[in-house]
């Protein structure tokens, strides 16, 4: 279950890291709600199939939202603090869920 978190981890970065860094793009919901998004989803996984990797890896989301803010002036995309917290809070709420869906599943002997 580990690698599976991990591989769904990483394969959830590259897709972000796309869109973050790619030509912007006005979608529905707005660029806020999507960052929040995003990043629950990067943590979602390693929550639920491998909470003892879940401190290191939330840590590394927090960097590698850090990261995109500070790449993002040198693609022709505005660098925001307020997307980088945005990212901060979806990686805690993508934590929390993940647990709470781990729990669940484990009464159910899903884990």
């Amino acid at each position: 279950m580990r690698a599976l978190a991990l591989l769904t981890t990483l394969v959830l970065s590259v897709i972000v890291g796309v869109f973050t860094l790619g030509p912007g793009v006005d979608a529905p919901g707005g660029d806020k709600l999507h960052h929040m998004l995003a990043f629950a989803a990067l943590a979602l996984p390693t929550a639920i199939f491998s909470p003892r990797d879940l401190p290191v890896t939330a840590l590394l989301l927090i960097a590698f939202g850090a990261g995109i803010e500070v790449v993002q002036p040198y693609v022709g995309r505005n660098r925001e603090l307020m997307d980088f917290l945005m990212d901060t809070a979806g990686v805690a709420a993508g934590a929390g869920l993940g647990l709470f869906v781990r729990r669940f599943m484990r009464t159910m002997s899903l884990v």
